[in-house]
């Protein structure tokens, strides 16, 4: 299976920070049109409103079989004690959901979101290797695993003879680079593809928020709750963060390059990194990355870059993943942020 070198994230469909159908469709469309072939989306995206209107999208238009579908299960989609995990019977039924809200007969690549302590990894990968069997599933991956758990898949799969893990998501940054130390080599080393996701750090890359400490109106930092998700403001707004941002603009800006190159440039230099994921609420978002990637920034432009990303993880160690199965930096909130 082949997918384009970027994928277009979906989980600001459908909510307050993102876009409704009509325009979701349309930013489809246009990733479609431009090349991308690789779409991501899960059940537990706003109530699963995102794979409806992505399915609504791909069964109306005709186009599911020039796309490469992946959807994610085990975070919580009801109040039920079974209504969140990693356990067969969890599985089974979120894969019926979710093809069913796809309107599709199979999904190419089902993640399990994240590590479910609570649940034998055998009993995780039993399932998933009954789903390929059965054609509902294509391949299987694990996101916002730590290492030795990913390992500990792998193991499983060889010795049991199981469909294994073959992709390995979780977010990955110059903000948030943690992913580069142990993960990415393990990845590469036993053909895992890496498929990073909020390679602009949640659109902090992009300068937008500056040092102030104040969110740009209508942005995830504005209108995300900082109760999920681990907190954007949280995790970014901090002087040391502040600072490689603006050390970051200021390249882009000095060699005239969209930072949008530059950080999916960088994360992509990683070997064994197939995709970032990027996510778009506007058209013009999608336009925006098309005509950015299009291209590539000279070696000595992302020297610097590299350099500044460098700099940041020396004085801001990430640890790769904490108990929530996200990256969190480990500086202190800066005072503008409070």
């Amino acid at each position: 299976m082949k997918v384009s070198n970027i994928c277009l994230g979906t989980d600001n469909y459908g909510n307050q920070y993102g876009c409704d159908e009509p325009t979701a469709h349309e930013i489809l469309g246009t990733a479609l049109d431009g090349g991308i072939n690789f779409v991501d989306t899960s059940d537990s995206y706003n109530e699963g409103r995102s794979e409806s209107m992505i399915g609504n999208y791909l069964a109306d238009s005709g186009r599911r079989d020039q796309v490469v579908l992946a959807t994610k299960y085990r975070s919580a989609v009801g109040p039920g004690v079974n209504d969140l995990g990693a356990s067969r019977y969890h599985i089974f039924r979120a894969v019926e959901e979710s093809l069913r809200r796809l309107r599709t007969d199979r999904i190419d690549l089902l993640y399990c979101h994240s590590w479910d302590a609570e649940t034998p990894i055998e009993e995780t990968l039993r399932a998933v290797d009954d789903l390929t069997h059965q054609g509902k599933i294509v391949y299987a991956g694990a996101s916002n695993f730590p290492t030795w758990v990913l390992a500990k898949g792998l193991w499983t799969s060889d010795v049991r003879n199981l469909y294994r893990f073959e992709a390995i998501q979780s977010v990955f940054n110059i903000l948030q680079p943690g992913l580069g130390r142990e993960m990415v080599p393990f990845a590469e080393k036993h053909d895992v593809a890496v498929i990073p996701y909020s390679p602009l750090a949640s659109g902090m890359l992009t300068g937008q928020h500056g040092k102030s400490g104040k969110a740009v109106a209508g942005s995830k930092f504005d209108l995300r709750d900082d109760s999920k998700g681990g907190g954007l403001k949280s995790r970014y707004f901090n002087d040391a963060t502040f600072t490689a941002v603006e050390k970051f603009t200021a390249i882009a800006a000095k060699h005239g390059q969209p930072t949008v190159r530059l950080a999916l440039q960088w994360v992509s230099e990683f070997p064994g990194v197939t995709a970032p994921i990027f996510g778009a609420r506007k058209v013009d978002h999608v336009k925006g990355v098309l005509e950015a990637w299009s291209e590539s920034a000279p070696d000595e432009v992302m020297s610097e870059v590299r350099a500044v990303a460098d700099e940041f993880e020396a004085q801001a160690p990430m640890a790769y993943p904490p108990n929530s199965g996200q990256a969190f930096g480990t500086l202190p909130t800066s005072s503008a942020a409070k």
